[in-house]
């Protein structure tokens, strides 16, 4: 008789579920995507504010402008109550239209007097999150650190000041006030470009033009041998105003003197600058002066055209302030201390949350009082308001690398291994819970009834916000979680309650907000959950994507 064996079904070869696992979380991956893209604006592109807010908003400047005059080149002329001009107020928009901060773009107006000088800066309005916001308006230092300062040296970004708990924010505000005035942008107004014949004034024997080391700086040479600099204003995010916009000069230098000043293009009235032109082309008063004696030559008539004196003016400052940052000491950009700070705590984050042996109790507190401690001081964390945010306005890299880095981990990570290692390990508002937890030895459970009813809330608070944000609300979703209070302290009632009720909760129920209240928890355990298959709840999201791009495509 032949015996027979009953062998078990065989799991499916590793390699393969690897292989599912990973296209499953792909899958889920792109269903976000596509979520997020199908917020981004079909309209046209963020124009500036209208004339009444520049006027209501410069007021608060200049009390006693009742009206405004002219526009030129953006800025309107502030009139008082007998038609004297008392000086200029302009948005920074479109030109910091593009720059973001933590969340969104952000709408300045700076207002100028009637010598070109900085009477104060204000907000007008902004897309990035109230919390952070509100914590710079009531940094006067923010504020205060252009007064003074003459127009053309506001496109030199420098070393801002920002604001601790607000830094993305705050220091995309400052960029913009610098784009407004020649920082970026002004690359598509002058598209001419600078070659030897141009060059031949001063370097008659050039063949060649070379980029320098610096923004706006090029290098000439004859044959080999380097002959001298061309400095370019429109390049360097200089732009001094003249009588109807900027102009954009060229400085020919050898070694510490001026060979020759020129206009390459002009924004301003035509018969004024052709008047300057032909001036510096046959009468160059900087014409073989050193950089030192054109810097402490403050007198105005350096430059004299007959009737155009706000445009040569205009011309003297932007000669000026090239040759004092060609002078000053090159900034050096290193990485912020905070950024090598929290890559280490989101990599050791990865690393306890995936390996085997991750310690125990004692190593699980210890991360969790360094994730509070990273929470409290770099203020980064993952939230639906900042994923709504990014849809419609856009990702820059530069100021939104560490959230970057921390969104990417937190997604990417549950996706692949179906290990939720961000609120597990990284998130500083689970970690507080888990210590506070610590704090008392008797847990309690929640009725099985209540605890699967209670487990909906997350998902559904979840879905409303997103059919809130597809449609278009403006509600501002980061009241609906608490993380901003990190960050930005305790300025609104609904997320203060939220994080109160929540660590209350989580000295009697482990992590209580976690599992009963969190939306952007229920996307990572939507990520992670039946790791290598498809699931009713997969079929729900593409349903409810599908919808929301329709949707996208009809308006």
């Amino acid at each position: 008789m032949t015996s027979m064996s009953c062998a078990k079904p065989s799991k499916p070869a590793a390699p393969k579920r690897a292989f599912r696992r990973s296209a499953v979380g792909l899958f889920r991956l792109s269903l976000l995507a596509a979520a997020v893209m199908a917020l981004a604006p079909r309209g046209a592109a963020p124009t500036g504010a209208g004339r009444e807010t520049i006027l209501s908003t410069a007021r608060t400047i200049t009390p006693e402008a009742v009206s405004l005059g002219r526009e030129n080149d953006g800025l309107h002329e502030l009139l008082d109550a007998t038609g004297n001009s008392l000086g200029w107020a302009g948005s920074t928009f479109p030109q910091a239209a593009s720059i973001h901060g933590y969340n969104g773009p952000s709408e300045l107006l700076v207002v100028l007097d009637t010598a070109g000088k900085t009477r104060g800066v204000r907000l007008i309005r902004s897309e990035d999150t109230i919390g952070h916001v509100e914590k710079i308006l009531a940094d006067t230092e923010f504020w205060s650190q252009w007064n003074g300062r003459q127009d053309a040296s506001l496109g030199d970004l420098g070393s801002p000041r920002v604001v601790s708990g607000a830094t993305l924010t705050s220091e995309a505000m400052a960029r913009g006030v610098a784009a407004r005035f020649g920082a970026s942008g002004l690359d598509q107004w002058f598209t001419r470009t600078v070659d030897p014949a141009m060059a031949a004034r001063w370097f008659p024997k050039a063949d060649r033009i070379e980029p320098g080391d610096h923004p706006g700086v090029s290098r000439v040479f004859t044959g080999k041998t380097p002959s001298g600099l061309i400095l370019r204003s429109s390049r360097m995010g200089v732009g001094a105003r003249g009588f109807n916009g900027v102009s954009d000069v060229i400085i020919a230098l050898q070694e510490d003197k001026v060979l020759g000043v020129a206009l390459l293009d002009s924004r301003d009235n035509s018969p004024y600058t052709d008047d300057v032109a032909d001036e510096l082309k046959f009468a160059d008063p900087f014409a073989g002066r050193t950089t030192a004696e054109i810097l402490t030559d403050t007198s105005p008539g350096t430059l004299v055209v007959s009737g155009a004196s706000v445009t040569t003016e205009a011309v003297t400052q932007t000669v000026r302030e090239m040759l004092r940052r060609h002078q000053a000491e090159p900034v050096r950009r290193s990485i912020p201390a905070s950024w090598i700070v929290g890559s280490i705590w989101i990599t050791l984050g990865v690393v306890l949350g995936l390996s085997k042996r991750s310690g125990g109790a004692r190593t699980r507190t210890a991360f969790a009082i360094l994730s509070v401690a990273a929470g409290l001081t770099l203020g980064w964390m993952v939230g639906q308001d900042q994923w709504i945010g990014w849809g419609r306005n856009g990702i820059q890299p530069s100021t939104g690398l560490p959230l970057l880095l921390l969104t990417a981990v937190a997604l990417l990570v549950p996706a692949l291994t179906g290990k939720n290692v961000y609120c597990s390990r990284i998130c500083p508002h689970g970690a507080a819970q888990v210590l506070l937890g610590s704090m008392r030895k008797r847990r309690y459970a929640l009725p099985p009834r209540l605890h699967h009813a209670l487990r909906r809330l997350p998902w559904l608070t979840l879905i409303a916000i997103w059919v809130l944000a597809l449609i278009g609300s403006d509600f501002p979703f980061a009241m609906l979680e608490p993380f901003e209070i990190w960050s930005a302290g305790f300025h609104a009632l609904l997320p203060a309650l939220i994080l109160t009720i929540g660590w209350i909760a989580a000295l009697f129920l482990p992590q209580a907000y976690c599992h009963y209240g969190c939306p952007t928890g229920a996307v990572f355990k939507f990520l992670s959950h039946s790791p290598a298959d498809l699931t009713r709840r997969d079929a729900l999201a593409a349903a409810l994507v599908a919808t929301a791009w329709i949707h996208h495509l009809a308006t």
